[in-house]
């Protein structure tokens, strides 16, 4: 059964095939070395080891451990150690020294800067110092034409392969730059050309980003990046905002909330504020993006029509209002007096449920078709309670028009038809 092992670090990934095939091709220069001033068992079998069985047990370890990378790191200072004592051992041959000396110091100021550069080279003379102190620093830098010509092309090559592998992230690299700029100027563009306010604040609130939409409304010297954004908050909502936006730091969740906004001139505007809390992957930092839509007018609308209900709840008559598509906002006291329908009944619901006293469907288009044309109509029709029961009703249905003409609302006023004729008979 396979092992079930967890995937490595991405620099363990990267560094496995190059360390297993330089370190094959050392153990090649390693017996042409031997082949020169003659074999030895231990050594032969301490290469085999170190040159082809240890590159796979350094991944190996890599992936088992808790923290794949400061493993990986790990195994570039064992390395840098291990390849110094080989240098020693090899009684410091120049050519196989230069080599081995390149590819630490390659390996090491790839992955980690010059700091982990200047470690690796302490490190390997360490390795080196001490294997020597042991075997009795015996100094033997010249070597033949094959293993000169073999770490000469060992060497050209392995640098000649780290320039590909650098030149390839390179350009991943650049390709993901210049893909983050175009997602950053599309945002822009749809930040810019959107009808809503959007912000992008960092986990203090100020402000990194705000759409061009805000210089029509705000004060530009407070709608600019590193301003406190919360300057631009109605002072009554300020305490509130304060506490929305620490709650989506502190809990990572989109929030939704209601706020007012202060403009450089003119009334209060009143947006629904859709907030995202972004954080980057191990960084404490982050941003939090804010999504406003202007309800003003909505509101407004929704404070007359609650104005207007007041009015209506003290009328004899029943009034029942509907908006453009038929659906029931709002009936009085006296309306549900009239029909047994009470407000939860009725709001919420088309008009056109409630209308079994009007015969037939031909007779509600025919009222809805007078009003459209006329702006109102007038009659009598019979209704139907709630209890079942019919009464004969008087009504007025008049239209709400908004600028354009269209038609927003309709006000259907009812009364008893059956008191109003006995009030004529009278």
């Amino acid at each position: 059964m396979a092992l079930d092992l967890p995937p490595a670090h991405r620099l363990a990934r990267l560094n496995y095939v190059p360390r297993a095939l330089s370190f094959a091709y050392s153990f090649l220069v390693l017996e042409a070395l031997m082949f020169e001033r003659g074999f030895d068992g231990w050594v032969l079998l301490a290469g085999t080891l170190q040159f082809l069985f240890y590159p796979h047990l350094a991944f190996l370890h890599a992936r088992i451990a808790s923290y794949s990378k400061r493993a990986e790191l790990r195994n570039l200072v064992f390395d840098a150690f291990m390849l110094g004592a080989w240098v020693a051992q090899m009684q410091y041959a120049l050519w196989w020294t230069f080599g081995l000396l390149t590819a630490v110091s390659l390996n090491n100021a790839a992955n980690g800067g010059l700091r982990r550069l200047i470690y690796a080279l302490l490190v390997f003379g360490a390795g080196a110092a001490l294997w020597g102190a042991v075997r009795g620093f015996a100094f033997a830098p010249a070597t033949g034409p094959l293993v000169s010509g073999l770490c000469f092309a060992g060497v050209v090559v392995y640098v000649s392969c780290v320039g590909i592998i650098m030149h390839g992230q390179n350009r991943r690299l650049i390709a993901t730059r210049d893909a983050l700029n175009s997602s950053e100027e599309q945002f822009r563009f749809i930040a810019d050309h959107a009808g809503d306010l959007v912000a992008v604040l960092d986990f203090t609130g100020r402000i990194r980003y705000l759409s061009t939409s805000h210089a029509d409304h705000f004060d530009p010297a407070l709608a600019v990046p590193g301003q406190d954004w919360v300057k631009l908050v109605h002072p009554d909502d300020r305490g509130r905002v304060h506490n929305f936006l620490q709650y989506m730091v502190m809990s990572h969740s989109a929030e939704r909330m209601s706020l007012r906004l202060a403009p450089l001139q003119g009334l209060s505007r009143v947006v629904e504020c859709e907030g995202n809390p972004v954080q980057r992957q191990g960084d404490r930092s982050g941003l939090i993006v804010l999504v406003m839509r202007d309800v003003t007018a909505r509101v407004r609308a929704e404070i007359d029509l609650r104005l207007a209900a007041h009015a209506f709840d003290h009328l004899s008559d029943g009034v029942l209002i509907s908006d453009g598509t038929g659906r029931i906002e709002y009936v009085n006291k006296a309306y549900s007096a009239l029909t047994g329908h009470e407000p939860r009944d009725a709001v919420g619901r088309s008009a056109n449920d409630l209308r079994p006293g009007l015969q037939s469907d031909a007779r509600y288009e025919q009222i809805l078709r007078a009003v459209q044309r006329t702006g109102s109509w007038r009659g009598q029709f019979t209704e139907q309670r709630k209890d079942g029961a019919f009464i004969s009703v008087s009504a007025v249905v008049s239209a709400v028009r908004d600028r354009e003409g269209a038609a927003t609302h309709h006000v259907w006023v009812i009364s008893d038809g059956s008191r109003e004729q006995a009030a004529r008979t009278a």
